[in-house]
């Protein structure tokens, strides 16, 4: 990163090509990059599944019961949750494996190739191909649900990700989580704090305050209705719905 820096002034422009494009000499993004590489692609999403397996879930701690389930839809064709660019599906499969009696339907949401290379997902999970960098095509589902999406993002990106999610929710209805860390403005610990360079320095993304979130949230049409956390060393759940 040192070579990367000295070239732009020792400053981090959002959104330009960054450290990693300039260590591999390409202008791709971490993910078409990796794309590119099935068996590299593997190793991710394998990395991805596996690196929260001793973490609390987003539902362990948040009051899905009250929140999510008790106002939601009982028509069987409503969607109840979208978990979008969610890999191989272990967050909504795990979700159905809480809560096997919850209505409606439930959907992952990923690049082709990711759902084409999907091997075993509970039957109830249904696989859509999805960029979120285009419109999102299920209206009015209860709860759109991302997990480590947008520290991979700067700024502009995000709020074109939240847009197009916006415009799919439904005012009174629809929720928008999202499990991220979320930086604490002093004493932060030592594993976020790294991962927050690490965003910079491999997607041109970064770790976010609260401030930061919300800030990125109302430009999009959102406001946060709360910040759950279960501490400052592990991720915590945003919970957000459309401004009236």
């Amino acid at each position: 990163m040192p070579f990367y820096f000295e070239k732009t002034g020792f400053k981090h422009v959002d959104g330009a090509p960054g450290p990693f494009q300039d260590a591999h000499k390409t202008q791709d993004n971490m993910f078409p990059w990796l794309i590119k590489d099935p068996p590299m692609m593997g190793n991710f999403n394998a990395f991805m599944s596996g690196q929260r397996a001793d973490r609390k879930q987003w539902f362990d701690f948040f009051d899905v019961d009250d929140i999510l389930l008790r106002s939601a839809s009982t028509d069987p064709d409503a969607t109840l949750l979208i978990d979008i660019a969610g890999g191989e599906g272990h967050d909504v499969a795990a979700f159905h494996n809480r809560y096997p009696g919850a209505p409606g339907r439930l959907v992952l949401q990923d690049l082709p190739p990711v759902i084409d290379s999907i091997q075993e997902l509970d039957a109830k999970v249904e696989r859509q191909k999805y960029d979120f960098f285009s419109p999102q095509p299920i209206k009015g589902a209860r709860c759109y649900y991302f997990r480590s999406i947008f520290h991979d993002w700067p700024d502009a990106d995000c709020i074109k990700i939240l847009k197009n999610t916006a415009a799919a929710m439904s005012p009174g209805y629809s929720k928008l989580l999202m499990s991220e860390f979320v930086l604490p403005t002093t004493n932060c610990p030592l594993y976020p704090a790294l991962l927050d360079i690490n965003m910079m320095a491999v997607l041109n993304g970064m770790e976010r305050t609260e401030a930061q979130f919300t800030k990125l949230l109302d430009v999009a049409g959102l406001k946060v209705v709360k910040f759950w956390s279960v501490g400052a060393e592990t991720e915590g759940l945003i919970e957000a719905v459309l401004k009236s």
